[in-house]
């Protein structure tokens, strides 16, 4: 895989415009707004615009397996983890490596302390049949499908 990433920016492989929300937003929003974009994640930020965290389709699904109601829950409660981010700039390799080694599945883009795009697994895997990070391998909505179909 690092052949065919060599050479190449996360700008040039990045999903631009990210979908946002507030920290304050409920996660039966959030749930809607990935449903509506066909997503499996959005970027949660204060309401000053700066990302304080991700929450993904995962997250969500915990909190409801945990009998709490998404209704009630505020984005913002699930972003209390080490954010790790990539420059729009950086090389792909760079990404890649970084997702593997802290198990992510996706990393937010940024270009002079904003958000510009997220970066994810399948964008760098595009046309590829690499095995993804361990975290989250196969769940649904999760950006990793082994179907031929994608």
């Amino acid at each position: 895989m690092g052949e065919q990433l060599a050479g190449r920016t996360i700008r040039d492989v990045m999903t631009g415009r990210p979908v946002c929300v507030d920290a304050g937003t409920t996660l039966t929003e959030a749930a809607r707004l990935m449903r509506d974009h066909g997503i499996g994640d959005v970027l949660v930020t204060t309401a000053d615009g700066q990302l304080i965290g991700i929450v993904t389709s995962g997250d969500i699904v915990r909190v409801v397996a945990a009998e709490r109601d998404p209704r009630t829950v505020p984005a913002g409660e699930l972003t209390n983890r080490e954010l790790v981010t990539v420059h729009a700039d950086d090389d792909t390799g760079e990404a890649a490596r970084i997702m593997k080694a802290r198990s992510l599945r996706r990393l937010p883009v940024c270009e002079r302390d904003r958000v510009i795009g997220v970066i994810t697994w399948n964008d760098l895997t595009r046309g590829q049949r690499p095995q993804p990070p361990d975290s989250d391998a196969g769940a649904p909505g999760m950006g990793w499908s082994t179907r031929p179909d994608g």
